[in-house]
């Protein structure tokens, strides 16, 4: 094949890609007539669903621990017809009593969800991590000394992977003596 006729054929197929790109436009007229708007990102992202469990060190989803056991909270990230996240993170948070500080054994600052939304506390973030190929997130709260009741609920992040970003419900976990 001649040099020229090579160069034609290139620029031929290059002008069908062009069109073919440009008929998939988001800018494209939708089926009402009307012209979309928006970023490309508004485009992909959908409703999600978003569940905040708990479990055991067993991986066993409880609803009450004694003192001394681990807790571990996990996120499950879906779209609404029940396919898993498979990018994003997601951030874990628990109902923090204002005034009263972290990691401090002899003055727990944990509280009950209504704690928060009475605004006697507040919602502090405990660890942010990516979502699995399940559209999960799991970490260890770790293990409770003293019998209480603690609110949750996690955050969610989505990237370019067509769930919107959302929030799981508040829960509260109650931690039971022994």
């Amino acid at each position: 094949m001649s040099r020229p006729a090579l160069i034609a054929r290139i620029l031929s197929f290059s002008g069908v890609m062009a069109i073919l790109a440009c008929s998939q436009s988001p800018l494209e007229p939708s089926a009402s007539g009307t012209a979309a708007t928006g970023s490309l990102s508004e485009f992909q992202s959908l409703p999600g669903l978003y569940w905040l469990t708990f479990h055991d060190h067993t991986g066993l989803e409880v609803a009450t621990l004694p003192v001394l056991n681990e807790l571990v909270l996990k996120a499950h990230v879906t779209n609404t017809s029940g396919q898993a996240a498979q990018s994003g993170s997601v951030t874990f948070e628990y109902c923090s009593l204002r005034g009263l500080p972290t990691n401090d054994i002899t003055r727990a600052d944990e509280a009950p969800m209504s704690e928060c939304a009475a605004g006697t506390a507040r919602w502090r973030s405990l660890l942010t991590l990516a979502v699995n190929s399940s559209g999960e997130a799991a970490m260890n709260f770790g293990f409770v000394r003293i019998p209480r009741t603690i609110g949750f609920r996690c955050q969610y992040r989505g990237t370019r992977n067509g769930i919107a970003s959302g929030q799981c419900a508040p829960r509260d976990f109650t931690i039971t003596a022994q």
